[in-house]
C-alpha cells in the first residue's frame, strides 16, 4: 500500500509531486489563515495579562471575523474538493484552522461554537473524516485525533497562571475524557495502525516553535493526548502537522513519528509492505 500525505495547506491548492498511491493522508489545516495576525495580538495580550479574556474577534469586530471566517471555509472547501478529484479515499482529521468547536478553550461567540467544517465535506465521497473514529483499509486501522493546537493541558507557567484551581480541574476533566475516546480507539487492535493526529506528539524534534515572530517561540507545543497513545500503543506511524517549523520525522519507542510539513509543495510518500515501513521519501519544493 502507498500513501500520498500532504502537509498544511492553509487555502493553498497542493502540488502532488508522486503519482502512484493508493490512498491521501491530510492532517488538516485546510482553510485559509488571514485571522492569524489578530490571533497573535490576542495571544500576546493574554500572556501579559494571564487574566485577560480577549479573543482575536474582539480587535477585529465580529462582523469583520465573521466576513473573514467565511473567505476561510470557501478556501477550505476548494481544497477538499480538491482532493477529492483524485478518485482515492483521502484520510483527513480537522484542524485548528478549520473552524469546528476549539476543545481547549472556551469560547464565547456562538457563532464559532458551531462545527462549520462538517458542512465543508458533505457531498465529498471520498473524504473520510478520521476525528476520534476508527477505520479499517486494506488490512491497516486509520485512528483520527484531530483540532489540538497545542497541549491539551497547560504545560508552561504563563498558562496555568490564567486559570483558578477549579478552572484547571476542569480543564483536566476535559483532558482526560478526550484522551478516553482516542485510548478506547485503540483497545484490541493487532492490525497495523496510523495514527492522523492534526498535531505531532509533545516534546519531541518535530515540535518545538522556531518562529521569533511568535510569543511562544522557542516552546515545545505538540499534543500530549497523541504522546500518551504513542507511549501507550505503539502505533505504526503517527502523521501530523501543526507545526511549520518542521518537515521531517522522530521516533518515540517504535513509532514512527512524522511531520507533513507546511505548504503547497511539500509530499511524503508512505509504503507498507506486510504491517512494516518500506519506504518513506519526503519531497520539499522550492
Amino acid at each position: 500500500m502507498k500513501f500520498l500525505i500532504i502537509g498544511d495547506l492553509h487555502g493553498k491548492k497542493p502540488k502532488i509531486h508522486f503519482k502512484d498511491f493508493d490512498a491521501i493522508i491530510a492532517p488538516g489545516d485546510f482553510c485559509s489563515d488571514e485571522s492569524k495576525k489578530y490571533m497573535f495580538r490576542a495571544l500576546k495580550e493574554r500572556l501579559v495579562t494571564p487574566k485577560s479574556k480577549t479573543e482575536w474577534y474582539d480587535i477585529v469586530g465580529k462582523k469583520e471575523a465573521k466576513k473573514i471566517i467565511m473567505k476561510s471555509l470557501s478556501d477550505g472547501r476548494k481544497i477538499l474538493e480538491k482532493l477529492n478529484s483524485y478518485g482515492v479515499p483521502v484520510y483527513i482529521v480537522p484542524g485548528n484552522w478549520d473552524w469546528t468547536p476549539f476543545v481547549e478553550r472556551e469560547i464565547n461567540w456562538n457563532f464559532l461554537k458551531k462545527d462549520h467544517f462538517k458542512k465543508l465535506v458533505v457531498g465529498l465521497k471520498n473524504i473520510i473524516n478520521l476525528h476520534e473514529k476508527k477505520v479499517i483499509f486494506n488490512g491497516i486501522n486509520f485512528i483520527g485525533h484531530g483540532i489540538s493546537s497545542g497541549p491539551e493541558y497547560p504545560q508552561y507557567k504563563e498558562d496555568l497562571e490564567r486559570y483558578g484551581k477549579n478552572e484547571l480541574k476542569i480543564k483536566k476533566l476535559k483532558y482526560e475524557k478526550h484522551l478516553g475516546k482516542i485510548d478506547n480507539l485503540f483497545k484490541n487492535i493487532n492490525l497495523p495502525v496510523i495514527f492522523l493526529s492534526h498535531n505531532v506528539p509533545f516534546n519531541t524534534k518535530i515540535d518545538k516553535i522556531n518562529n521569533k515572530y511568535s510569543p511562544r517561540n522557542g516552546q515545545h507545543f505538540g499534543s500530549m493526548i497523541t504522546r500518551e497513545i504513542i507511549e501507550k500503543y505503539n502505533p505504526l506511524i503517527c502523521i501530523g502537522g501543526h507545526m511549520h517549523e518542521h518537515f521531517g520525522k522522530d521516533k518515540i519507542g517504535k513509532t514512527v513519528c512524522v511531520n507533513a510539513g507546511f505548504g503547497s509543495d511539500v509530499n511524503i510518500l508512505l509504503e507498507i509492505k506486510n504491517g512494516k515501513i518500506k519506504q518513506l521519501k519526503f519531497h520539499k519544493g522550492k
